[in-house]
């Protein structure tokens, strides 16, 4: 698998629900110290003015850039986070159908 089908995967937990990819997840981080850095510099280093243009600026920047991680994300299949989560989920798949056999003898 490619670094890119990697980062881009769809990621699944213990109970086999969807979390963020990697690339959401970085993309945070990413976007919020790039328009931080702008926002000092462009305010002189004034640390109100440089927080709340930075917040202004990564709200929409997050917005798009999730949405467009999105789109590529949906060609990619899921992954689990961890083989752990992977095994937890199989097993908990396995004891609900033995239940739900049992109940029905």
């Amino acid at each position: 698998m490619s670094w890119l089908q990697a980062a881009f995967a769809p990621r699944r937990d213990h109970k086999g629900m969807s979390t963020p990819s990697y690339a959401a997840r970085w993309w945070l981080p990413l976007c919020t110290a790039l328009c931080a850095a702008w926002s000092w510099q462009a305010t002189d280093g004034f640390l109100v003015m440089a927080a709340a243009l930075t917040v202004m600026l990564a709200t929409p920047l997050l917005t798009l850039g999730w949405y467009l991680i999105s789109l590529v994300s949906a060609r990619v299949p899921a992954r689990y986070i961890i083989p752990q989560a992977e095994r937890a989920h199989k097993a908990r798949l396995e004891r609900k159908a033995k239940a739900a056999q049992q109940e029905s003898v």
